[in-house]
């Protein structure tokens, strides 16, 4: 199984969550959690991201977050990838 990329960018997540920002430590622990249950089904890198994509567009139907939390996930998700690549 070949998922550093993915585990390179959950690495970077850990990290972001240390920050200042209460929004953006929930956005990091939401992306955290959602990485961790994709990288365990995930057989490597492009798989995780399959698992991943669908994982958060489930939860975020789901969810009952505000559209302001909806955005501020996906935008640090692009972040994190941009930051990964």
């Amino acid at each position: 199984m070949n998922t550093a990329y993915a585990e390179k960018l959950l690495q970077w997540l850990l990290s972001e969550e240390g920050c200042e920002s209460d929004d953006r430590r929930f956005y990091c622990s939401y992306l955290i959690a959602h990485s961790s249950l994709s990288m365990a089904e995930a057989a490597d890198d492009e798989n995780f991201f399959s698992i991943m994509k669908n994982s958060l567009i489930d939860a975020l139907e789901q969810d009952t977050l505000s559209e302001q939390d909806k955005l501020g996930i996906h935008s640090l998700w692009d972040e994190a990838q941009r930051s990964n690549s």
